[in-house]
């Protein structure tokens, strides 16, 4: 084999390698932006999802009464569930639920149009949270809602050391490449806050942040809480 065509080999041999390479740590990395950063959460902690839920907001010129019972009607929560009405000539409000799912619509004149709150919970032991956010993302297509989502998961631990709890999510953060983690104490465990890149962010003390989570510890066992952009519930 000539010097010529052993260099054209090695060349393209070499080409052939960096294409491989760029393509495997190209997908790798997408993978890794598209994992479920709740789900990775209940695997390294060894937890239990016990509820989960959504918030959504956004405005709109829709009478008040009509997006509430769109909302209801698409959501099936007309059957069997508790209801209770509240209007007062500024907003209006609606509250419903059953033993397993509670929730309420919300809306609030301003100027010309309304603002929209929609809060679901639903007690549940699989972490079913991304199909409600789709679910509640396909039902106000129709109107091409601009509207900004605050995600909810509580679970439960196996592991009754929360300072070791808080470690391994701390861990899976950093190796999620996430930015500005800050970590408070609380009476009953931990409070952070990271920018992990991947929902709807917010500033916080100049920073920015789109996840937040709590470990704490209760009478009833070890919990991690986790919000999107920012946990919206007590813990």
């Amino acid at each position: 084999m000539s010097k010529y065509k052993l260099k054209k080999r090695i060349s393209l041999l070499i080409i052939v390698i960096t294409f491989i390479i760029t393509v495997f740590f190209g997908n790798l990395s997408l993978a890794k932006k598209n994992t479920d950063l709740f789900n990775d959460i209940l695997i390294v902690t060894d937890s239990a999802t016990t509820e989960y839920g959504i918030t959504s907001t956004f405005n709109t010129k829709n009478n008040d009464e009509d997006i509430a019972n769109y909302i209801l009607k698409d959501f099936g929560f007309f059957r069997n569930f508790d209801k209770k009405e509240l209007k007062d000539g500024k907003g209006y409000s609606i509250e419903f639920g059953d033993n397993y799912l509670k929730g309420y619509i919300e809306t609030i004149k301003y100027e010309d149009y309304n603002v929209v709150t929609v809060n679901i919970v639903k007690k549940d032991s699989k972490n079913n949270l991304e199909d409600l956010k789709n679910k509640l993302q396909k039902c106000l297509e129709y109107e091409k809602i601009d509207a900004k989502y605050f995600e909810y998961l509580k679970a439960k631990s196996t592991n009754a050391n929360i300072e070791e709890i808080n470690n391994q999510v701390l861990a899976l953060l950093k190796d999620h490449r996430s930015a500005n983690i800050n970590t408070i104490g609380l009476e009953n465990g931990y409070s952070t806050v990271a920018y992990t890149k991947n929902y709807d962010s917010i500033q916080s003390d100049n920073k920015i942040i789109d996840f937040n989570y709590a470990v704490c510890k209760y009478p009833s066992g070890s919990y991690v809480i986790i919000g999107t952009p920012e946990l919206i519930v007590t813990y």
